[in-house]
C-alpha cells in the first residue's frame, strides 16, 4: 500500500486527518475511540464535517476547546497555552494508546522540538511549544500518528510544497513564512511558489511530512481510494485542500515494495578511530539515514582509507551531505539514486517471562514468516538457548496471527 499526498492548498495536522478519513471513512469510528484517552485529559471536542471548496467535496477535521466561545474558525496560531517538550513527552508516554501510535507521536513531536531548539538556540529539553503545545495540536498529531499506523501504508510520496511567503504573527511576534521551524523540517523537500501568500504549511504539517520521509515518486500500482481534506482558510484561485491517494501496490500475497533511495559515499584517511566513531554515530542519527556501513582499504601513499556508504531518503540527501561535510574531514562526496526492494515490516511487542521485547517480522514472497528481536533487546536479553528458542516460536506464532488478521 502506497499513499501519495498532493499538497494543493497546503498541509496541517487537521488537513492530514481529514484527507485520510475521507479516503478511509471506516477508520473514523476507531480513531475517535482511540482519541477518547486524550479527551479525558482536557475539555476538547472533535468532529469531521463534509464540506465543499471551489466545487470539490471533501472533509474538514475540527478540534476545539469545549468553552462557551462561539468562534468556530480558529487559526493554527490561536492559543496562548504552552507546554514544554518534556511535559508533552511525559503525557504521550502515559497515554493509553498503541505503542506504534505512541512511537509516531513522540517521533513527530521530537522533530518539532529539535527544529525549535535549533531556531531558538536552546537544548531540546528546554523547548516550550506555544501554538503547538495546545490541545488541538496534540490531538492533530496523535490522530495523524494513529492514521499512519492504521492506513497500513508501507511507503509515501508527496508533491512539491507550496512556499506561501509573507509574514504571520505568533507568540514571538511577526515572523516570516514559511515559519523558521517549518523551513528546518522541510529541508530536502522541493518547494514551489504558486503566487498565493500566507502560511501554507504549518509546523505540525511539516513535522508529519518529515516523519513520513516521503519520496517524490508515486509508486506503481492501481488507484484504490482518494480523500480530500480541507483547511479552514479560503484561497483565492484554488481549493485549500490536501489530497490523499491510496495506491494498491500488491495483490493478496505479500509483495516486494520498490522504493527510490539515495546512496551517499565518501572516503576518509585523516581522522582518528575515536573521531570516526563519533562521526559515524552522529550520521546514523540523522533524519532520512536508513543505514551506515564502513569498509577499509588502501589508498595513495599506502594509507588506510575508511569508505562510508549511507543509504538515505532522496528528500533528505542535501541536508545529510551538508551534515557529512560539517562533521567529518572529507572534502568530496559521491551520491546516486537507485531503487531498492524491501519486504513490509511489522513491528510489535512480545512478552515472555515478564519481559517485553521489540520484534520485527516479515512475510517472505514464498509465504514463510521470519522474525527477529531488535538488536538493542538482543544485547540486553540474557537468555539461554532454550528460552531463545521458546521466544522465537512465540514470536512467529504471534506474527502468523497478525498477518492473517491483516
Amino acid at each position: 500500500m502506497h499513499i501519495h499526498l498532493d499538497i494543493i492548498g497546503g498541509i496541517a495536522g487537521d488537513m492530514f486527518t481529514a484527507a485520510m478519513l475521507h479516503a478511509a471513512p471506516e477508520l473514523k469510528q476507531p480513531l475517535f475511540e482511540a482519541l477518547e484517552v486524550v479527551r479525558e485529559q482536557t475539555q476538547v471536542n472533535y468532529w469531521v464535517e463534509d464540506t465543499m471548496d471551489k466545487g470539490l467535496s471533501g472533509q474538514r477535521f475540527h478540534v476545539e476547546e469545549n468553552t462557551s466561545s462561539t468562534d468556530h474558525h480558529h487559526h493554527h496560531h490561536h492559543h496562548g497555552e504552552h507546554r514544554s517538550w518534556k511535559t508533552i513527552k511525559a503525557l504521550l508516554e502515559t497515554l493509553s494508546i498503541e505503542d506504534q501510535v505512541r512511537q509516531n507521536a513522540i517521533g513527530i513531536f521530537q522533530l518539532l522540538a529539535q527544529a525549535e531548539a535549533g531556531i531558538h538556540g536552546k537544548s531540546v529539553e528546554d523547548v516550550h511549544f506555544h501554538e503547538v503545545g495546545a490541545w488541538d495540536c496534540i490531538i492533530d498529531i496523535v490522530s495523524a500518528s494513529w492514521l499512519i499506523v492504521h492506513s497500513k501504508a508501507t511507503s509515501w510520496s508527496c508533491s512539491d510544497i507550496p512556499w506561501g511567503g509573507g509574514t504571520v504573527v505568533c507568540a514571538h511576534g511577526e515572523i516570516p513564512v514559511p515559519a523558521p521551524a517549518t523551513l528546518t523540517l522541510l529541508k530536502g523537500f522541493n518547494v514551489v511558489d504558486d503566487g498565493i501568500k500566507g502560511e501554507r504549511v504549518t509546523p505540525t504539517g511539516a513535522a508529519i511530512l518529515a516523519w513520513l520521509s516521503p519520496s517524490q515518486t508515486v509508486a506503481k500500482g492501481s488507484i484504490n481510494k482518494v480523500g480530500y481534506g480541507f483547511g479552514k482558510r479560503k484561497l483565492p484561485n484554488r481549493a485549500n485542500l490536501l489530497r490523499a491517494t491510496v495506491i494498491e501496490t500488491s495483490d493478496k500475497r505479500e509483495q516486494l515494495d520498490s522504493q527510490q533511495i539515495c546512496v551517499i559515499q565518501f572516503d576518509i584517511d585523516d581522522m582518528t578511530g575515536e573521531m570516526l566513531a563519533i562521526a559515524r554515530e552522529k550520521i546514523r542519527e540523522q533524519r532520512g539515514v536508513y543505514e551506515v556501513t564502513e569498509s577499509i582499504s588502501h589508498g595513495k601513499k599506502n594509507r588506510h582509507i575508511n569508505t562510508f556508504t549511507l543509504l538515505t531518503s532522496p528528500s533528505h540527501q542535501d541536508s545529510i551531505i551538508e551534515f557529512v561535510f560539517n562533521h567529518t574531514s572529507t572534502i568530496g562526496v559521491r551520491y546516486w539514486h537507485c531503487m531498492r526492494k524491501v519486504l513490509p515490516r511489522l513491528h510489535h511487542k512480545v512478552t515472555t517471562n515478564d519481559q517485553q521485547y521489540d520484534v520485527k517480522t516479515v512475510r517472505r514472497p514464498d509465504g514463510s514468516i521470519t522474525s527477529k528481536l531488535e538488536s538493542d533487546h538482543l544485547h540486553n536479553a540474557e537468555m539461554n538457548y532454550q528460552s531463545q528458542t521458546a521466544l522465537k516460536s512465540q514470536i512467529e506464532a504471534n506474527a502468523a496471527n497478525e498477518h492473517s488478521e491483516s
